[in-house]
């Protein structure tokens, strides 16, 4: 299975649905939406947030944490995980 399919796994586990905004696709939960970058300059993932789906739909999400795939997948997996627990 691949990186970002095991990132996809962490938002259905926790109850989140994916959704396509502005051609992109979204996690939602409680209304709640969230959604995975990858920036290919620093080699990381990153985890941003938005409160509401106008929020979304304007592309106006704050960054969390960065997650650079040096850490390793075990590791990058299970940080997003907690991130994405504590957000709720």
């Amino acid at each position: 299975m691949k990186l970002i399919e095991k990132i996809e796994r962490i938002f259905r586990d926790l109850k989140f649905e994916k959704e396509l905004i502005n051609d992109t696709f979204v996690f939602v939960c409680n209304g709640k939406y969230r959604k995975v970058t990858f920036i290919k300059k620093l080699e990381s993932f990153v985890i941003e947030y938005a409160d509401s789906y106008d929020e979304a739909e304007k592309n106006l999400y704050e960054d969390g944490d960065l997650y650079p795939i040096s850490l390793g997948e075990n590791e990058l997996i299970n940080r997003m995980r907690n991130e994405l627990v504590d957000s709720l």
